[in-house]
């Protein structure tokens, strides 16, 4: 197989997983509501492990317990300064804690690991055969955010909060790539677990998903009820994030996105 050709495979391959994903998604929302959700990420996730399994299997790295942590400071910083400067208000705690928390951990375990064994683990590697490190970072981000339009739509927010939302989960795409980059597919998706659950369930950061009630002010900066990923406060925590992974890590990452392009 000639460069020319392998180059259109992985673009070729990346739209029509992209397609059996974005339908398989959808469908299931639309059809089954959060059951749905769980019966998809499961389907996905043995999706994305067969074909991945035919060019070799996933580069899983060592361990998930730095992205973890980085997720779970990220988003905790949000938290602690949103309350600090009186954004935020909590209130009573949930009596049925136990039951959320464990409902949420086996979702955000699903949704974490059929997400990154979709973008980071099959789509972005595909993508760096045919276009280099750059553009298949931002294409892989951007579709994972165009994952997400339909729930950004749903939420039925105003225009501004919309766009931050979109361009929040873009950055977020572009860190877990840089993550999986650096460490695999467990360092990636412990960063999305750790986010998703703590934003959610345990900050209760988003309305409807936590263990107690919360009312949020000044929606352009903490996203009000939507939660920080739908506003300025999140976009700027994961840039912040994006700069600091770049500075933690070896230059050829730093080309991937600022450099010139470059094929693995």
């Amino acid at each position: 197989m000639d460069l020319k050709t392998d180059r259109t495979t992985g673009i070729k391959r990346s739209i029509a997983f992209y397609l059996i994903l974005t339908s398989v998604v959808l469908t299931s929302a639309y059809f089954f509501a959060m059951s749905g959700a769980l019966i998809a990420y499961s389907i996905i996730i043995l999706i994305a492990y067969i074909l991945k399994k035919r060019e070799g299997g996933f580069r899983w790295g060592v361990s998930w317990k730095s992205g973890f942590l980085f997720g779970l400071v990220l988003i905790s910083s949000i938290f602690i300064l949103e309350l600090a400067l009186g954004w935020i208000k909590l209130g009573e705690m949930y009596p049925n804690v136990l039951y959320i928390l464990t409902g949420a951990v086996i979702f955000e375990l699903l949704v974490s690991l059929g997400e990154e064994m979709s973008f980071r683990g099959y789509i972005l590697p595909n993508l760096i055969k045919s276009m280099g490190q750059r553009n298949a970072i931002l294409t892989t981000s951007f579709l994972f955010a165009g994952l997400h339009l339909p729930s950004i739509l749903l939420l039925g927010m105003g225009k501004f909060n919309s766009i931050i939302m979109f361009a929040t989960i873009t950055a977020a795409g572009i860190l877990m790539a840089l993550l999986y980059l650096t460490g695999g597919l467990k360092m990636s998706s412990g960063f999305h677990f750790s986010w998703n659950f703590f934003q959610y369930h345990i900050f209760s950061l988003r309305s409807g998903f936590g263990i107690f009630g919360l009312t949020a002010a000044n929606p352009e900066f903490t996203g009000g009820s939507a939660g920080p990923e739908a506003g300025v406060m999140g976009f700027f925590v994961l840039i912040l994030g994006i700069l600091m992974l770049l500075a933690s890590v070896k230059n050829k990452y730093l080309n991937a996105i600022f450099g010139c392009n470059h094929h693995d």
